[in-house]
């Protein structure tokens, strides 16, 4: 952004220029420079949305895999070295003292040390059945 030290009013959020005129709230000096800040955040967050879908799929494709091969308890240790990031999953809740975590259709119990009850739940919508 340019600033000008003469320039004591409000400036524009993207270019930095003095606002001349409207009101006193205004953050942008035109149409233009509103709409260049705004589509500049919201291609921001669409690369941050981007990229927890990544990570969910990537878990959840782990998962899968574990689950194709009949495992029902595993170790973190073990999750971890194949790529699981446990700080992502689509939801959590608690369940009789345990722990109940779920990517997307995947549902598991996280203890200290594994996960445990590693299941898919099968939704009355799923095409696959």
């Amino acid at each position: 952004m340019k600033y000008k030290e003469e320039d004591h009013g409000p400036h524009c959020l993207e270019c930095g220029e003095p606002i001349p005129y409207g009101r006193s709230d205004r953050k942008y000096c035109s149409d233009r420079c509103r709409n260049r800040y705004h589509n500049r955040e919201h291609r921001k967050w669409q690369r941050r949305y981007a990229r927890v879908i990544d990570i969910l799929m990537q878990n959840h494709g782990i998962l899968s895999r574990m689950l194709g091969m009949g495992v029902e308890s595993v170790p973190k240790s073990e999750l971890a070295q194949l790529g699981y990031n446990f700080d992502f999953v689509t939801s959590c809740r608690k369940v009789r003292h345990r722990l109940e975590c779920r990517c997307f259709d995947i549902c598991y119990c996280d203890t200290d040390s594994r996960i445990i009850r590693l299941t898919r739940e099968r939704f009355p919508w799923d095409p696959d059945e």
